[in-house]
C-alpha cells in the first residue's frame, strides 16, 4: 500500500514521471535485468526486513544490488543511524517519510541528475557522531550492529539504564530505546541481558558471568 500510494501521490504530481514499483528485491533485480536502467531507485529498506532481521544488513544487500545505479531509501526515524550507515555504502540520498510528495519530488530530480540529498538534521550530527563512536568498541561478534548500537550494547554489558546510556552518549533517552529496540532486533534477544549474552558469547566467560551478577538483580524483559 505504502509503495502503491507514493507511486501514485508522485506520478499525480508530476506526470512526466515514469514509475515502476517492486515488491521485493528479487522482482526489482528481474525488473532491471529484463528493462531499461532507472534514473533513480526509491527503496524503504525498513519494509523489506524481515522480523528480527537486521535493517542494516538489508541496506547493504540493497546497496549492492543496483551497482551503479543512484539509490534513495526512506527513513521513517525509528532507525537513528540509517543515513549515516547509507552514507557510509555509497547511497545517494536518504529521504525522510515525514517530507511531502514537493520534496520528494525534488529530491529524486536532485539525485537522478547526479546530486545527493540528506535531510539536514543528519548533516549536522555527522561530526559529532563521528566524534562520539570514535570510542566505541568494536563489533561483537556475529552482529550486524552499527557503531552507535555498538556503544548502547557495551552500556547495556555495563548494566546501564537507558536514561544514563543517553546521558553519556549525549542523546535523547527516546532514541537510546529505539537503539535498544534495534540491537534487540539485530540480535534476535528478547530482552537487555539476552542480547549481551548473544552478542559476547562464547567470548569472555568471566565478564559473562559478572555482568550476569548485575543483571540477577533485575530479570525482567525489556519493554523499550
Amino acid at each position: 500500500m505504502t509503495r502503491e500510494s507514493l507511486s501514485a501521490g508522485l506520478s499525480l504530481r508530476d506526470p512526466s514521471l515514469q514509475m515502476r514499483t517492486a515488491a521485493s528485491l528479487g522482482e526489482a533485480k528481474a525488473m532491471l535485468a529484463a528493462g531499461t536502467q532507472p534514473a533513480v531507485v526509491l527503496c524503504n529498506v525498513v519494509s523489506l526486513t524481515p522480523p528480527n532481521g537486521s535493517v542494516l544488513a538489508t541496506l547493504r544487500d540493497v546497496a549492492g544490488a543496483f551497482g551503479g545505479t543512484p539509490l534513495v531509501v526512506l527513513s521513517d526515524g525509528e532507525e537513528a543511524d540509517l543515513p549515516l550507515e547509507a552514507s557510509r555504502l555509497g547511497v545517494r540520498g536518504c529521504l525522510p517519510t515525514s517530507v511531502g510528495l514537493a520534496v520528494a519530488q525534488e529530491a529524486l530530480r536532485l539525485v537522478a541528475d547526479g546530486g545527493t540529498f540528506f535531510p539536514s538534521p543528519f548533516l549536522h550530527r555527522v561530526p559529532e557522531r563521528r566524534e562520539a563512536t570514535e570510542d566505541d568498541p568494536p563489533a561483537p561478534s556475529g552482529a550486524a550492529l552499527t557503531a552507535r548500537q555498538r556503544g548502547v550494547l557495551q552500556r547495556l554489558r555495563e548494566g546501564k539504564s537507558n536514561r544514563v546510556i543517553a546521558q553519556e552518549l549525549g542523546i535523547s533517552e527516546n532514541t537510546a530505546k529505539v537503539h535498544v529496540r534495534g540491537i534487540l532486533r539485530a540480535l534476535g534477544a528478547s530482552n537487555r541481558a539476552e542480547a549481551v549474552r548473544k552478542a559476547w558469547q562464547p567470548a569472555e566467560p568471566a565478564a559473562q558471568e559478572s555482568f550476569s551478577r548485575v543483571w540477577g538483580r533485575d530479570r525482567r524483559p525489556d519493554r523499550g
